[in-house]
C-alpha cells in the first residue's frame, strides 16, 4: 500500500478572519503567515520524506496554494482532485464563528455537526459524508499507488475523518480533534498514522 502524507493548507485569509470556510471560493488565499507555513513543510516534507512520488492536492485555492510551494520544493507536479474538499459546510460558510446562530453562535452549530454527524448543514455535507468520500479517496490512492509515497494536500475535516477511530456511519460521534494550518499527519491504510511536527 502507499504512505499517504495528510497536509493541510496553510493559514488562509478566511482562517485569519475567523470566518467558515468550507467549499466557498471565496475564502482567500493564504495570508503571508500562511506561506511561510507552507514553505516550513516543504522543507519538512523533503528531509523527511525525499522519496515522495506524486502530490496531489484540493482544488480549492487555498490548498492548491499551499500545494504549488510545496511543489517548487520537491520538483513534483501537482495534480488535483476535488475529491480532497473540505466539507461542504452550506449555509454556514462565510459566517463568522462567532456570529450568533439558532440560541448561540455558529461555533456551536459545527460542534454539533461532530457530535451528531448525520446532520446536514443546509445545501452541505455531513461529517458521514465526508467520512464517506474521503476514505474512498485514500483507499483508492492506496489501491493505484502501491509501493509509493503521496502528498495530499487537503483540509481540516478530512484529516480529521482519516484519522479518527469513531464510525460516523454507525451514529458515532466524532472528535474534532485540532489540525494545525500545513502541519504532516502520515498514513498508511492499515489505520495508523502518525502527525509530524511542522511548525
Amino acid at each position: 500500500m502507499a504512505v499517504l502524507h495528510l497536509v493541510r493548507h496553510g493559514e488562509s485569509e478566511w482562517n485569519l478572519a475567523g470566518r467558515v470556510q468550507g467549499q466557498s471560493p471565496e475564502a482567500g488565499a493564504l495570508t503571508a503567515r500562511g506561506l511561510d507555513q507552507a514553505a516550513r513543510t516543504a522543507a519538512l516534507l523533503a528531509e523527511r520524506h525525499p522519496d515522495a512520488a506524486a502530490i496531489f492536492s484540493s482544488d480549492l485555492p487555498r490548498a492548491r496554494q499551499t500545494a504549488d510551494v510545496i511543489a517548487g520544493v520537491l520538483g513534483l507536479p501537482v495534480h488535483t482532485d476535488p475529491r480532497l474538499r473540505e466539507q461542504d459546510l452550506g449555509s454556514l460558510e462565510g459566517l463568522r464563528f462567532a456570529d450568533p446562530l439558532d440560541g448561540g453562535i455558529v461555533q456551536d452549530a459545527i460542534d454539533r455537526l461532530w457530535r451528531e454527524p448525520w446532520r446536514r448543514p443546509g445545501g452541505g455535507e455531513s461529517i458521514t459524508d465526508l467520512y464517506e468520500r474521503i476514505h474512498a479517496t485514500l483507499d483508492r490512492y492506496a489501491g493505484e499507488h502501491e509501493g509509493r509515497e503521496l502528498v495530499l494536500v487537503t483540509h481540516g475535516g478530512p484529516v480529521r475523518v482519516a484519522t479518527t477511530t469513531a464510525d460516523p456511519r454507525l451514529r458515532e460521534p466524532v472528535p474534532r480533534v485540532e489540525v494545525g494550518n500545513a502541519t504532516v499527519t502520515t498514513l498508511d491504510r492499515s489505520g495508523r498514522y502518525s502527525p509530524d511536527a511542522s511548525r
